[in-house]
């Protein structure tokens, strides 16, 4: 009798064990933007047995131009071209001399840890334009360069970038990240390399790799953006359930 409960229980418990385990899923059809798109869906992060939510977030006002924002808040995003990383190479130099210098090399590192992380991906649909394919331009700096000086995010940091028009101190230390959210979807990116764009139309910018895993259209969709307590989690495509 004793036996048999042990083994029931144990069952038991293997069974609650399964909502913590990594999953995988198929591409699956989204609508974005008034159009069909096919993104795939990625594996969950790993989640922790522990209580509370770990997407959780909290209240947070920010200063931008001419405005003052409290997260969580939702609003339309611009596609923002890419960072030079620290794991990008020009020859000796910190940053490339113009938009294109090494940016396909850049480009396949991102797309393998990518497509390592997501079902599905195509190259093709993920950089789709020419703003996907280049470097930020030379605003005040150098081609590839952030609004920190000569700190450069990691390759992983950087797919997952977003900025804001952010005035003084409410500009977030490089690499702390937040969570977007969007269509049943979940990404946590990283701010604190970049601000802008400077057009109250937006109310921020994304990398590429963000608008496309999240099914957005650039420029109408309404992305919400949080506060995240969690600051140990990886960058990248997030379970929160």
């Amino acid at each position: 009798m004793n036996i048999r409960l042990a083994v029931f229980l144990l069952l038991a418990f293997s069974g609650t064990c399964r909502a913590f385990d990594l999953q995988s899923f198929d591409a699956a059809a989204v609508r974005a933007g008034g159009r069909e798109l096919s993104i795939p869906v990625s594996a969950p992060e790993r989640v922790r047995e522990r209580g509370g939510d770990v997407c959780a977030g909290y209240p947070l006002t920010m200063r931008l131009k001419s405005r003052t924002v409290t997260l969580p808040a939702s609003g339309k995003w611009t596609l923002e071209s890419h960072l030079a990383t620290r794991d990008d190479s020009f020859g000796g130099r910190a940053f490339p001399r113009g938009v294109r210098e090494n940016i396909s090399a850049h480009l396949a590192g991102s797309f393998s840890l990518l497509s390592r992380n997501v079902r599905g991906a195509d190259f093709a649909s993920v950089y789709d334009t020419r703003w996907a394919k280049e470097w930020t331009p030379p605003e005040n700096g150098k081609a590839g360069q952030g609004s920190v000086g000569n700190l450069k995010p990691s390759k992983e940091e950087e797919m997952w970038v977003f900025n804001m028009m952010w005035v003084g101190k409410s500009m977030p230390k490089a690499g702390t990240k937040f969570l977007a959210t969007y269509n049943g979807r979940s990404v946590v990116v990283v701010g604190g390399y970049e601000r802008g764009p400077s057009s109250s139309r937006f109310l921020g910018g994304f990398q590429r790799e963000v608008l496309w895993y999240l099914g957005a259209a650039e420029d109408s969709s309404r992305v919400t953006l949080s506060a995240l307590k969690d600051q140990s989690l990886r960058p990248g495509p997030v379970n929160c359930r």
